[in-house]
């Protein structure tokens, strides 16, 4: 039965081979929060916005940027609110493959370190 399933990927990935092109730049999709699944479970968590962010231990601001999906949440911030939310991760976050209008993408995550896209975008550079 997995032979069958390896001969199945092994003709798919011969296939993808002759179309790929490796000159041309791979978009690396954004995970931002569905900030209108976070606000209702806040509703019905009877939950602040500030009680979320010191659980998270972030700030207000961050909670607001959060529930607009003006900014990527780091892979940390995301455990943290699966954890505390209990939702199913394709329930509160969603793949974009750009940043909303207005969003200005930051160079540094809180901790000072680069976002996942950033780093994959100066290996392609």
């Amino acid at each position: 039965m997995m032979l069958g399933g390896v001969i199945v990927l092994s003709r798919c990935l011969t296939q993808l081979k002759g179309s790929f092109n490796h000159t041309k730049h791979m978009r690396v999709p954004t995970v931002v929060v569905r900030g209108d699944v976070l606000s209702s479970w806040l509703t019905v968590s009877d939950c602040t916005r500030s009680r979320l962010a010191q659980e998270l231990g972030v700030s207000k601001g961050r909670i607001s940027q959060l529930l607009t999906s003006q900014d990527e949440p780091s892979a940390h911030l995301i455990a943290k609110l699966n954890d505390l939310t209990h939702l199913p991760f394709e329930r509160l976050f969603k793949l974009v493959r750009d940043l909303p209008v207005g969003a200005a993408p930051k160079s540094a995550n809180h901790d000072g370190s680069k976002s996942r896209a950033r780093r994959v975008a100066a290996l392609h550079s």
